[in-house]
């Protein structure tokens, strides 16, 4: 009788099942451990640029992710910003990064607990309209350097996109450094870059603020 009690309550005891875990995919040219890597060293460097920013931590931010492939930066931001709204867009078809999806970039704020922060959607940055949506903060991270020349017309946007209060948070691989620089010198009034080479010389932090468009 004991044992038969014995094998019933173990019937009852559920399977116990693996954690999910967050997957911001491997970047182009890069392995799964180098990218995780990456996103750590980016992660301090982007956490030191919101601590120099005016903003209070407890502050309602309204923060624009562009070109958020698996959502990292957005669930860096939120993080940071707990009281904050996040909108994340992307393409989401650019090889850049494996196995880019707007359903994983759902699935990690899930599984992070920032699913009622953060939206994600589909979008191209030069067909893209923000301008009536009032950004305090906007962030891109490994997205500009993409484009070519024609980062410098996505500078602009950018440009658009804020207001005169935003600050906007970029972090790239700026291989042209010089003309990068004396391109957004142009177009923001504020240009300053984060110290810190943790990803290599050509990656760069910098904060842009005071747009003059």
């Amino acid at each position: 009788m004991s044992q038969m009690k014995t094998s019933a309550s173990m019937a009852k005891i559920r399977p116990v099942t693996e954690k999910e875990e967050s997957d911001f995919g491997t970047y182009h040219y890069s392995t799964a451990k180098d990218s995780a890597k990456a996103r750590k060293k980016a992660k301090t460097l982007f956490t030191k640029a919101f601590d120099g920013l005016p903003f209070s931590r407890d502050d309602k931010l309204k923060i624009l992710d562009v070109g958020c492939g698996l959502g990292f930066l957005s669930c860096v931001c939120a993080e940071f910003y707990p009281n904050s709204s996040v909108t994340g867009f992307d393409t989401f078809e650019h090889a850049s990064l494996k196995d880019s999806s707007i359903g994983m970039a759902r699935r990690n704020a899930r599984i992070l607990g920032f699913s009622d922060r953060i939206v994600f959607q589909k979008g191209d940055i030069f067909l893209s309209d923000f301008r009536s949506k009032k950004f305090d903060l906007l962030v891109s991270s490994l997205v500009f350097h993409n484009f070519g020349k024609k980062r410098f017309d996505a500078y602009e946007r950018l440009a658009h996109w804020a207001t005169s209060k935003s600050f906007v948070v970029l972090g790239d691989l700026f291989f042209d450094y010089e003309t990068d620089i004396r391109s957004l010198s142009s177009i923001f009034g504020g240009v300053e870059r984060i110290s810190g080479s943790a990803m290599g010389s050509a990656y760069k932090i910098l904060v842009l603020s005071n747009p003059k468009m």
